[in-house]
């Protein structure tokens, strides 16, 4: 069984919630780091941490491995900290708050049957995490710990035994570092872009992308794709449905209310392509998420109407 003390989380660190199952440790942990900061997480334990707060703490980092000094990469929202691998991390500092969810070495190799999280050549794309069942993932064992429900350590075990084989199949998918870098964005450009799609509501369109960063469309999307392996289209559909995702699980909003925020039309519009992207309605999304939470009725949705009105 892994023992949350046993994670190594900075001084500046609380814990706000915890779960402990037999393979895995899931925890929610606030920060607040001096701005600039620099330091080194050196993990016994598999480690995978997600930044919750809207706005993304920017910051890079590198895998120390043999005494081997890489040049420091951009770290995303969700990383990986292979054990015994120590990172060391430059932020800008200030407030975060993270969901990580830890398990030990032979745990993952019992479940994967692989003996290494991830090979060292292929490490730092496990700085920026890009996958959206990896994401969901980690939102619902975050929902988990902040609001335990019936057989909550048992339903903790098998979303991290799902996170183990979803992390083992990314690592397998990784892409050589070189055909992804060569001809991308500037690092600078790039903040740029996560920092806009990120705090915007709506759905930023490549004009505007284009417009913000003074590239034209077509070098922007090919640098970008260069830069993160995936379209602007995707990253900006990604960031929309975790945005919603966050909404229906951790508001009273609404669901019409949700699907203007994000730049719908309508709240059907909205629910088909939430479906189409997250393989399940809004509605049975939150139901999931928030199994005590009330149900949407007419009369809920007219009192909110006339609240605006």
């Amino acid at each position: 069984m892994i023992e949350t003390e046993q994670a190594n989380i900075q001084s500046s660190a609380h814990v706000d919630a915890a779960i402990t199952a037999p393979n895995c440790a899931i925890q929610i942990v606030s920060m607040v780091h001096p701005s600039p900061v620099e330091f080194t997480h050196n993990e016994p334990h598999h480690t995978i941490a997600m930044q919750r707060q809207r706005k993304q703490s920017f910051s890079t980092g590198r895998y120390l491995i043999d005494g081997a000094e890489k040049r420091f990469e951009d770290i995303g929202r969700i990383m990986v900290i292979p054990a015994n691998v120590p990172l060391q991390v430059r932020a800008e500092g200030g407030p975060t708050q993270a969901i990580r969810c830890i398990f030990s070495q032979d745990a993952y190799a019992r479940i994967t049957g692989l003996d290494e999280l991830v090979h060292p050549n292929e490490m730092v794309g496990c700085l920026d995490v890009k996958s959206p069942r990896i994401t969901d993932t980690l939102a619902r064992l975050a929902n988990e710990a902040e609001a335990p429900g019936f057989a909550s350590r048992v339903l903790a075990e098998s979303l991290g035994t799902s996170l183990m084989v979803e992390i083992a199949r990314y690592v397998n998918d990784l892409q050589p570092r070189s055909t992804i870098q060569r001809g991308g964005l500037a690092r600078r450009t790039h903040r740029q872009i996560i920092e806009y799609v990120e705090t915007q509501n709506g759905t930023p369109s490549l004009s505007d992308l284009a417009l913000l960063t003074g590239l034209s469309r077509r070098h922007l999307s090919r640098a970008f794709k260069q830069t993160t392996g995936q379209t602007i289209y995707d990253y900006v559909e990604q960031v929309r449905f975790n945005r919603a995702s966050s909404m229906l699980a951790d508001t009273d909003l609404l669901i019409k209310d949700i699907a203007f925020k994000l730049g719908f039309t309508c709240s059907s519009s909205f629910s088909v392509a939430f479906r189409r992207a997250c393989g399940e309605t809004p509605k049975s999304f939150r139901k999931r998420m928030r199994p005590g939470a009330p149900e949407e009725t007419d009369t809920m949705r007219k009192a909110a109407a006339q609240i605006k009105s």
